[in-house]
């Protein structure tokens, strides 16, 4: 950037009165910037999502703290430590920052930049210059300063593309924070599914040892074979296996969300707490409102109005700048006469760069600037595709996993009424025990089946809100 010096002032205030006002006029009669003005991207969005969920009266939009509307305690405290604690959030705070600290580095280059370097120095001059040398004390106070007028709008541009740039990164941490948010959320909700699954195994391991007395104890009478014992042992073994298996699943999943919490796993436990009941509705507005409601979206349009600004800062270099330079100050051979008018001096006067020849470089930085602004538009176009398409799938699975919910709640309980009816007959002697084995594998099954499918619905939920932008 070329500089505007000001006057190297010195004590007299009168000449840096007249100055720097003349300087503020200069730059407040500059013309408008050059290059494009931003305009907002025209997306084509439908009026309706096509697996529109139904709702009475108009939803309330709500993207601080979304995970209340579940109403479990746990999910509360658990999402509170994720933002006050996750490290991934404070990296993001810092990103933000970073680009706050630019966009003010920025504005510094529209006011003057005035300096003052007073100094003192004691000189000697050489006897073969001036007959018998000469020794004797400078005393200077100067005041310099510098001023760019942007005559054409390249610092107002490069503003502008900052402050765009500081507002994506801002919508960006927004962003990782509900994506973040709704990982934990959907951890929690899995977690809890697992306890509930650990919880039906453990009631079937129980069951099978059972079975298995009571296999052990008709051998013992001689009414079945040991092939029943033998079946029943294995039967038994097979659930405990998988309860193992659970349970080292949750402690993988608890670790996880230690992590995301941001505790040490050694120290961060969640409490066995089985999922039961169904996700609360989340009714999906229209879907113009993602536009708004997203923060991954606001941030892709933040940078499409960053690359327009910078458009404009390549144009500008096509035009020549203005450099205003001045001085102001007094210098003295005696401390006592530096306040004399005599000891005054000052100068200014503009610097006019214009390019002439530059074997192509301004061209092919505005080239580059206008293949930056076509590939964050298309990103944006992207990302705005890829949200539809994640609400669209989010509605349309919370339709089909209510079907299956009902679908399965009557699959449990015909298996449960197939197992109790096993069980009466080789009670009675009229089956086999391999009837009852089967029938208790089938029970069982179901019963997890339907653990880990509400386990799906409320993951399913947390996702569609988090599709949403954090709003419903």
């Amino acid at each position: 950037m070329k500089t505007i010096t000001v006057p190297q002032a010195s004590i007299s205030l009168t000449r840096l009165g007249v100055l720097l006002p003349a300087l503020v006029l200069a730059a407040c009669s500059t013309p408008n910037p050059v290059g494009p003005d931003y305009k907002e991207p025209q997306t084509s969005l439908p009026s309706n999502y096509r697996f529109e969920i139904r709702k009475n009266g108009r939803s309330a939009a709500q993207r601080d703290r979304w995970w209340t509307l579940f109403n479990d305690n746990g999910l509360n405290r658990l999402l509170e430590q994720v933002r006050a604690s996750n490290q991934e959030l404070r990296s993001g705070l810092a990103r933000v920052e970073q680009a706050r600290a630019t966009l003010r580095l920025s504005a510094a280059d529209t006011v003057p930049d005035v300096s003052t370097s007073p100094s003192i120095t004691r000189n000697r001059t050489s006897s073969e210059v001036f007959s018998g040398g000469r020794t004797y004390n400078l005393f200077s106070a100067p005041v310099n300063a510098s001023w760019e007028i942007d005559l054409f709008g390249g610092i107002r541009r490069n503003l502008e593309a900052l402050t765009a740039d500081a507002q994506a990164s801002e919508e960006a941490l927004n962003s990782l924070r509900l994506s973040l948010e709704a990982e934990a959320a959907a951890g929690y909700f899995n977690l809890r599914a697992l306890d509930r699954e650990i919880d039906i195994v453990r009631e079937g391991v129980e069951t099978r040892q059972n079975s298995l007395q009571l296999a052990q104890d008709r051998f013992d009478l001689g009414a079945v074979s040991q092939l029943d014992v033998s079946r029943a042992k294995s039967e038994l073994a097979t659930s405990e296996a998988d309860l193992a298996s659970l349970r080292r699943q949750r402690t993988t999943q608890e670790t996880a969300l230690a992590t995301l919490a941001g505790k040490p796993a050694s120290s961060f436990t969640i409490p066995h707490s089985p999922l039961t009941g169904s996700p609360p509705a989340i009714p999906a507005s229209v879907p113009s409102e993602l536009l708004r409601a997203r923060p991954d979206i606001r941030s892709a349009e933040r940078q499409i109005a960053a690359a327009n600004a910078r458009i404009g800062v390549a144009t500008a270099a096509f035009y020549p700048s203005v450099s205003l330079t001045g001085n102001l100050g007094v210098q003295s051979y005696q401390l006592d006469q530096l306040l004399n008018l005599d000891a005054q001096y000052w100068s200014i006067g503009p610097q006019v760069y214009l390019p002439l020849f530059d074997g192509g470089r301004n061209q092919a930085n505005l080239d580059i600037s206008r293949a930056q602004y076509e590939e964050v538009l298309a990103d944006y176009q992207q990302t705005v595709l890829e949200s539809l398409a994640e609400v669209e799938a989010r509605l349309a699975a919370t339709r089909q996993l209510a079907i299956q919910d009902m679908a399965q709640k009557e699959a449990v309980k015909a298996a449960q009424a197939a197992r109790d009816t096993a069980h009466d007959q080789y009670n009675g002697g009229i089956s086999d025990y391999l009837s009852v084995l089967d029938a208790e594998r089938t029970a069982l099954n179901a019963e997890r089946a339907q653990a880990l499918l509400i386990g799906s619905e409320f993951v399913n939920a947390v996702n569609l809100i988090r599709a949403l932008g954090g709003r419903w």
